[in-house]
């Protein structure tokens, strides 16, 4: 039955060689980075939607983006 810890640990972990584990590194550090650049630009739409709709005025945001 699988684990439903959020941990899982690889069972070749210790089989796979130093370039092995330091690709799988890296995917996960890539993979991390993307998550937060794209946390960022759904964070950037939801301002940029938030002045557009005028909401964002009782945040003290100006009203106006050059963008139009």
């Amino acid at each position: 039955m699988p684990s439903l810890s959020l941990r899982r640990r690889d069972p070749y972990w210790d089989a796979d060689g130093r370039a092995a584990r330091r690709h799988r590194r890296w995917r996960r550090f890539v993979g991390l980075v993307a998550f937060v650049v794209s946390l960022g630009a759904v964070g950037g739409a939801v301002v940029a939607w938030g002045v557009e709709l005028g909401y964002a005025a009782d945040l003290g945001i100006p009203p106006a983006l050059p963008i139009r």
